[in-house]
């Protein structure tokens, strides 16, 4: 019994001790590595013959531990009406967070007409974290049979409800959409001009036409159009062209303005 209780002799000394304390650490955490291989290959084996069951047991474990969908954070929308929102996510408060297919839920959110882009996130342990980028509607599309609302690459933004924005542009002709956000670009460039703008038309798919609340058309041409429409604002500014009761301003031939009055109809006035 006296030498089990003597740690160390008078004749040792603690650089003597330290090897064999060491040696025995390594061996308790080799048997710690080994017992941790031994469970990570069972349970693998076990994944491959059980998955469907394991992974259910592991989602009711982590549930059971507060792993639960508690809350659902959404940033980023205007537009994007509520009920939509959540009829796609399609989640239940109280479902295990971890069996949320992350994938899957942002595929269907970026598949809502005014989501442009999405971030999904799933924040333990209890909050799904969704931002959106929504769609900016520049202009109302002209169709065989209505008015879509559009973006700037042209996209049209479905399930938007046009009477909404009447107080934007409408733009109209073949592949007009895709070419939008530049032919207003370049009509902004004078206000007051576009202030009585309330159409634009794609012509060939090469030039547009501008059409004024008042009724006048202003042809702008293929080569230059932002100049032109520069011209006209001087011209308007000193001369008030606009305001004259003209059917057409032709702007096609660089240095001119070519112009056509509006001829009277019988039975119907100077306007028609």
């Amino acid at each position: 019994m006296r030498r089990l209780i003597d740690k160390l002799r008078p004749s040792q000394t603690l650089s003597q001790q330290l090897p064999v304390k060491n040696a025995l650490w390594r061996r308790i955490k080799l048997g710690i590595y080994s017992l941790g291989i031994l469970v990570l290959a069972s349970t693998s084996v076990i994944l491959l013959t059980d998955h469907d069951h394991v992974s259910a047991d592991l989602l009711r474990i982590s549930a059971d531990a507060g792993l639960r969908l508690n809350n659902i954070q959404v940033r980023g929308r205007a537009h994007t009406p509520t009920d939509t929102l959540l009829t796609t996510m399609g989640l239940e408060l109280g479902t295990p967070i971890l069996g949320i297919d992350l994938v899957k839920l942002h595929q269907d959110i970026s598949n809502i007409g005014w989501v442009e882009t999405a971030i999904v996130e799933r924040r333990l342990p209890a909050t799904i974290h969704i931002t959106i980028r929504e769609r900016i509607p520049i202009a109302l599309l002209q169709t065989s049979d209505a008015h879509r609302l559009i973006d700037h690459t042209g996209t049209i933004i479905n399930d938007a409800d046009p009477r909404e924005f009447t107080h934007l542009r409408v733009v109209t002709g073949n592949d007009a959409a895709i070419h939008a956000e530049r032919i207003l670009a370049v009509l902004k460039t004078e206000p007051e001009l576009f202030s009585e703008v309330w159409a634009v038309s794609f012509r060939a798919k090469r030039r547009w036409d501008v059409h004024l609340k008042n009724g006048m058309e202003i042809r702008l041409p293929e080569i230059d159009p932002v100049s032109a429409w520069a011209r006209l604002a001087v011209i308007d500014r000193k001369k008030e062209i606009i305001s004259r009761d003209l059917a057409v301003i032709d702007l096609r031939i660089p240095q001119q303005l070519i112009v056509e009055p509006n001829i009277p109809v019988r039975g119907k006035g100077s306007k028609t």
